[in-house]
């Protein structure tokens, strides 16, 4: 079968490997839809110490082609959607219901979406693998994954005092999908330095846009009459944008750190503000088997909306394209066709 592998930061190859065969309790899906992320990014540009090298992708829709012994959930020809990871329910945090910090999250992971066919392993058939809904069309459905950390995003925030003044800082499709999902709740504003990126937010989503390029702190305590936000969220994970963000942090307000960084990332936090403050920094981080099967059903409820998101496709031996065009800040997301 083709499959796309990564072998190096910059260097995807797209050759013929083995077709994956399923072990007791697992499936094999044709591949119908997998989707690029900006998790994908980063391990292509440099690398990410979860995903490795190897077979890539691990957002995708399919159809279930084989099933290994034990399998009845599922049977060959089976519409089905689902998520990267599942956790063993066994392990000290599992046993805590912190099932997204699961001690054996990669031990159970799927990789390799962008390919032809993809092992399923057992302990995602059975809790994170679903039939998929026929109102869900297959180039939609991976977005349950990213979608469902999002929404462990938004549950990590806690309560949210109605009116509240909200701040996504990044312009990339999980801050637009933070932008979605919080616009009902409070005045939702979107952060960032690309002017044309926050202008496509905007047209998606009908929120207020920032620059943290022009007088930024200027403009975010005047939008909120002196006081700052009251729940910020970083969808960059770049320092210099957090910092700047936390300059306009309300007294009682909130800080999520939802994108990733890498080990010994550091931001410089006014203590004295903090306690007087009463402020609060949060971190989030995957997602857990209630916020998928939340995922899902806000995905049949606001597809509309998540499915622009989706703003090219392309065929899977064209994929280092897909990576140029997320790059260069014109795709949010890109379908690929295995």
């Amino acid at each position: 079968m083709r499959a796309a592998i990564l072998r190096e930061p910059g260097r995807i190859v797209v050759e013929d490997i083995p077709e994956p065969e399923p072990d007791e309790g697992e499936v094999v899906i044709r591949v119908r839809y997998a989707l690029t992320d900006g998790t994908d990014l980063k391990a292509y540009l440099r690398g990410h110490h979860l995903i490795g090298y190897g077979p890539f992708g691990h957002e995708y829709s399919g159809i279930v082609a084989k099933v290994g012994k034990g399998v009845e959930k599922f049977r060959e020809g089976d519409a089905v959607m689902g998520v990267n990871t599942a956790p063993c329910m066994e392990c000290h945090y599992c046993r805590r219901s912190m099932y997204n910090l699961c001690e054996k999250l990669t031990e159970n992971m799927v990789l390799g979406t962008y390919a032809e066919y993809v092992r399923i392993p057992a302990q995602v058939v059975k809790i994170n693998l679903f039939h998929k809904p026929e109102d869900i069309p297959f180039r939609v459905a991976p977005i349950i994954e990213p979608l469902a950390c999002v929404v462990r995003g938004v549950e990590n925030l806690g309560e949210m005092e109605p009116g509240s003044n909200i701040l996504v800082v990044g312009t990339g499709s999980v801050a637009t999908m933070f932008a979605i999902l919080l616009k009902d709740r409070g005045q939702v504003f979107v952060a960032g330095r690309r002017e044309e990126a926050l202008k496509r937010i905007q047209e998606l989503t009908g929120v207020r846009t920032l620059s943290t390029e022009k007088n930024f702190s200027e403009e975010a305590m005047d939008y909120t009459d002196g006081y700052g936000f009251d729940i910020i969220i970083d969808a960059t994970g770049a320092t210099e944008a957090m910092q700047k963000a936390l300059g306009v942090l309300s007294k009682g307000g909130k800080f999520l750190v939802f994108s990733g960084v890498g080990k010994g990332t550091s931001l410089s936090i006014d203590i004295h503000a903090l306690h007087y403050g009463e402020m609060s920094i949060v971190g989030s981080f995957h997602h857990t088997p209630d916020s998928v099967r939340r995922a899902i059903d806000i995905l049949r409820e606001k597809r509309m909306e998540l499915e622009a998101l989706i703003t090219h496709e392309l065929p899977l031996e064209m994929i280092e394209e897909a990576f140029r065009l997320m790059m260069e800040r014109k795709a949010l997301k890109v379908a690929i066709r295995p």
